[in-house]
């Protein structure tokens, strides 16, 4: 029998053991998957959202808690308007409300002119008025998911609209969501005079850079320019907060998993005593008997891997269908999220195995073959 083959062999003597310490590593990485991939598909679409379109770069409200609750006074908007490296400037107000199914539908109150910059193209219907109180544009994922077309209607933080188009970014979170008139946004969210963004596209001959720094300099400690994901994280914590929260749950996990791989490991040494005492008789090395039982911690870490990348892809695939997030969440699978949780599955799997194997190793034939 091969090398490998008593790895595996070994483990399924003892596979109700086996299969418990798979589950607690497997769950730590399930975690990481899982939430990893949901916090980078966030982290893309909400980097689109501040390129949306034509503009060159967005300007947010510094050391806001998340975008959503990015405020900033609408008399910013006009000042910035009139600068003479800016093209256009144009503010739009993002918010959650309560649709039918859904109590955080993404809105977002713009004006009309600014379509064409924020990237919205309408494929039904016509824009609505600039001043109407009652009228929406819907996300074509809104309106497939619901079932909607313009000349319908629909409720929304318990005030009807009619739906009077349907239009497409290409942005998974504004698709997914719904367009008002900025005032009537404004209105419905009692936040007069207040925007969350404002999208800001720089005239030719100027730098983009040198705009963004004026912005800095002028309204430093209240408004920071946003055109990557780097300087999103580092002013907002939304994101921050959601891959912290995972890695707590997943170091939580994982410690469990790892003590579950020690306790599996130790029972198989002591209840293999007398056989380890054989192999050494027969001419094993303490090496040989080391690497054997190493090679089955990293055997369990391995298989964890493998489960727990399944049930994290699995977990974050059932998220997106739940009403609530629908048209919110598309999961980004990077190569080096796996990457990541293969190794740290192999590190818990290591790390549990080293005392066992330590303890295997050092174990005497004379007083092996004594042990009852």
């Amino acid at each position: 029998m091969s090398f490998l083959g008593l790895i595996l062999k070994n483990l399924w003597r003892h596979r109700i053991r086996s299969l418990l310490a798979i589950t607690g590593i497997s769950l730590g990485i399930a975690t990481i998957i899982a939430l990893g991939a949901i916090a980078d598909g966030m982290e893309q679409n909400l980097i689109a959202t501040l390129r949306s379109g034509k503009a060159d770069f967005s300007i947010g409200q510094a050391h806001a808690p998340m975008i959503v609750l990015s405020s900033v006074p609408e008399a910013r908007l006009y000042e910035i308007a009139r600068w003479p490296e800016v093209g256009q400037a144009v503010g739009a107000l993002v918010a959650f409300a309560s649709f039918p199914g859904n109590p955080y539908f993404l809105t977002m109150g713009i004006e009309p002119e600014a379509f064409e910059l924020g990237g919205v193209t309408l494929l039904a219907g016509r824009p609505f008025s600039k001043n109407a109180e009652d009228e929406v544009l819907l996300g074509k994922i809104a309106a497939n998911t619901l079932a909607l077309k313009p000349g319908d209607s629909v409720e929304i933080d318990l005030k009807k609209f009619r739906v009077v188009g349907i239009y497409e970014t290409g942005n998974l979170l504004e698709d997914g969501g719904a367009l008002l008139p900025l005032r009537a946004l404004q209105g419905l969210k009692n936040r007069p005079s207040e925007l969350t963004v404002i999208l800001v596209r720089v005239n030719e001959g100027f730098s983009v850079e040198a705009v963004m720094a004026r912005v800095e300099r002028e309204y430093e400690g209240s408004l920071i320019p946003l055109r990557s994901a780097e300087e999103f994280n580092r002013n907002y914590q939304s994101l921050r907060l959601v891959r912290a929260g995972s890695w707590l749950v997943s170091l939580l996990a994982l410690v469990i998993g790892g003590i579950g791989v020690m306790n599996t490991m130790i029972m198989s040494v002591f209840e293999r005593t007398r056989e380890i005492g054989i192999l050494r008789a027969v001419g094993w090395r303490r090496v040989r008997v080391l690497a054997l039982i190493m090679g089955e911690s990293l055997a369990l870490g391995a298989l964890a891997a493998f489960v727990g990348t399944f049930l994290g892809w699995s977990g974050a695939r059932a998220v997106t269908l739940l009403p609530q997030v629908r048209g919110l969440i598309s999961p980004v699978y990077a190569p080096d999220l796996f990457a990541q949780a293969l190794i740290i599955a192999l590190g818990v799997g290591l790390v549990g195995g080293l005392y066992p194997a330590y303890r295997a190793s050092h174990i005497s034939p004379q007083e092996a073959l004594r042990y009852e």
